[in-house]
C-alpha cells in the first residue's frame, strides 16, 4: 500500500500510524556530565512530558513526550534543546 491517509490512519509502505491520536515520541537526551539531575528535573516539568529516565548506554536520558498537536512536538523539542546542560537530542516518533 502506498502513502496516504484513510479513516485517521496514515500508511507509508507497510508502516501504519494513527493520525487522530496525539503524537508520541521518545526523546534521547545527551547532557553535560554533572548536569543530569538538573536537566532531568527541567525536562520533567515541561508540558507533554510523561516521564524522564536517566539511562545507561549511548544516551544519558530518555523522555516520553505526548504532545498535541504535532506542531507542539517541535516547540517542546526546541525547549529541551535550549535547556542549559543539554548537548544533543535524538527523537523517535511512535508509529503504532
Amino acid at each position: 500500500m502506498g502513502p496516504g491517509t484513510r479513516d485517521g490512519v496514515a500508511w507509508h509502505g507497510r508502516l501504519r500510524y494513527n493520525t487522530l491520536a496525539m503524537p508520541k515520541a521518545f526523546i534521547m537526551v545527551d547532557v553535560v556530565p554533572g548536569s543530569e539531575a538538573r536537566v532531568q528535573q527541567a525536562i520533567s516539568k515541561l508540558a507533554g512530558i510523561k516521564l524522564v529516565y536517566q539511562v545507561t548506554g549511548e544516551h544519558d536520558m530518555i523522555a516520553l513526550l505526548d504532545a498535541e498537536p504535532y506542531e507542539e512536538f517541535a516547540v517542546i523539542l526546541a525547549t529541551i534543546r535550549s535547556i542549559d546542560g543539554v548537548r544533543d537530542t535524538d527523537s523517535h516518533l511512535v508509529l503504532q
